[in-house]
């Protein structure tokens, strides 16, 4: 114990000197839903919550939330990910860290007896894993009749006196119960997820280091043979997540969550309890689905590791840096003077080596700012000028409602194409797109097409067909 007081993470967190505080922080951040944390966000919850402990303790955290933040990862409190497409960085508890937390909150929250309902757990669970692992048939039978017998009887008493329902206390009692047992769950989700990569850096490490063959591992990615998945961490995780993921199972749990949140004795149960139980299949949901994430996602990657051939790259550099290391402590045994010949020979790499003294230093001055600032005499604005290059970047709607109402008025209506016909298109493409857009909005659908004709700047004539619209009064100011 003496040894792991130094080399286990969740000791050492609960030995730190600021300890209440790290401890407050990372409980607070991480609570709920909030399993995985982008890094920005972290930063801001870390530094306010910093500020609150400043100003309300006399504990002394004189680094920034971001230092803070990266001890945290080098002390094994945190994990720090960088997901495949995502520019930012993520952040979660270590299982070491849910360890810590979770001791504390047992601390705050003791279980003070033995509950009814922890015993009958602990007895069904004895029954059951005695009955599960009996192989005589004879008593198997023998307990399913009984099993079948007390159902039948239950049926019966049912149907004489109704059904008989437990206490609001015994009801509280085991979904705190539950609540005890849902808390445990995002310590063992983390921990799974721990060995899953402990088991791909052991297999990528086996595998540079020549334990296991290269050539053995691609044959069984060909069979479709998943080492990550075949572990024993891997196992005991499919088996829970293609149980959750079942159907009828998800269904059932749906309906089972929604009968007792329903039920009177809820209101009896703190504000917080409420809704850690109305979030536990989200909860469920959220940390399977990390784990099962990383399970695929460490698979696909060790099976590329090895298709690609990288796996042989990095058998062959560790081969060359072991061969390198043995020569020098042979070497170095020797006890070889400088100016000796070792009688090895070493092939220079493409790039030169140059000395330092002929490398030229970074002067600032001579990328200095001058201060003097030479002004210009303000001239005269040509609005005329400034009018045409307003004209080229944007729709002239002052020349185009002109042009409507001309038209409108001498004929009592007039369509897109008429209006082009009586006033040529000046901007060319923009000035027929701001029609079509005076025609929506001030126009009148009307039956067919019509093709609608424009000239660029070159002098090459266009043409579209497009719906037809009808200016029936005059267009006001745009």
């Amino acid at each position: 114990m003496i040894r792991l007081a130094d080399s286990v993470p969740a000791w050492a967190m609960l030995r730190a000197h600021n300890a209440p505080a790290v401890l407050s922080v990372l409980s607070a951040v991480f609570e709920g839903s909030n399993r995985q944390i982008a890094g920005s966000d972290l930063t801001l919850a870390v530094e306010s919550l910093l500020i609150d402990i400043r100003e309300q303790t006399n504990l002394e955290l004189p680094k920034s939330a971001v230092a803070y933040i990266n001890d945290w990862v080098k002390l094994g409190y945190l994990t720090r990910r960088s997901p495949q497409g995502s520019r930012e960085e993520f952040y979660e508890l270590t299982t070491d860290a849910h360890v810590a937390i979770d001791y504390v909150q047992q601390l705050i929250s003791p279980q003070r007896v033995v509950t009814k309902s922890r015993l009958g757990t602990l007895f069904n669970n004895l029954q059951d894993l005695a009955a599960e692992t009996d192989p005589d048939e004879a008593r198997a039978i023998s307990r399913l009749e009984a099993q079948r017998d007390q159902i039948q009887s239950r049926i019966d008493n049912i149907r004489i006196n109704g059904v008989g329902v437990i206490s609001d206390e015994e009801a509280v009692e085991r979904a705190r119960e539950i609540l005890a047992l849902a808390r445990d769950l995002p310590t063992d989700f983390s921990r799974v997820r721990e060995e899953v990569e402990n088991v791909d850096h052991e297999l990528r490490e086996s595998l540079v280091e020549g334990q296991l063959n290269a050539g053995e591992v691609l044959d069984n990615v060909f069979r479709g043979v998943d080492l990550i998945a075949e572990s024993e961490a891997g196992r005991a995780f499919n088996s829970f997540y293609e149980l959750f993921l079942d159907p009828e199972q998800s269904k059932q749990l749906d309906a089972v969550m929604d009968a007792v949140q329903s039920r009177d004795f809820m209101k009896q149960l703190g504000p917080e309890e409420q809704i850690e139980i109305a979030q536990l299949v989200d909860m469920l949901d959220s940390s399977s689905g990390q784990v099962h994430t990383s399970l695929t996602g460490l698979s696909r990657s060790l099976r590329r590791f090895v298709q690609s051939r990288e796996a042989e790259s990095q058998q062959a550099l560790t081969r060359a840096i072991n061969q390198a290391q043995q020569q020098a402590l042979e070497l170095a045994k020797r006890g070889i003077a400088p100016y000796e010949k070792v009688g090895y020979e070493l092939e220079l790499t493409t790039r030169q080596p140059t000395s330092l003294s002929s490398w030229e230093l970074h002067n600032p001055k001579e990328y200095r700012i001058e201060r003097s600032m030479e002004v210009n005499e303000s001239g005269e604005i040509d609005f005329e000028q400034m009018r045409q290059r307003i004209r080229e970047s944007e729709i002239d709607w002052q020349e185009l409602r002109v042009a409507i109402n001309d038209v409108v008025g001498s004929k009592g209506q007039a369509s897109i194409r008429e209006v082009l016909e009586e006033h040529p298109a000046t901007q060319g493409l923009a000035s027929v797109v701001g029609l079509i857009k005076l025609a929506h909005d001030h126009g009148e659908r009307s039956d067919g097409t019509e093709i609608l004709q424009w000239e660029r700047p070159s002098g090459k004539r266009y043409q579209a067909r497009y719906e037809r619209f009808v200016f029936r009064r005059k267009v006001g100011r745009v």
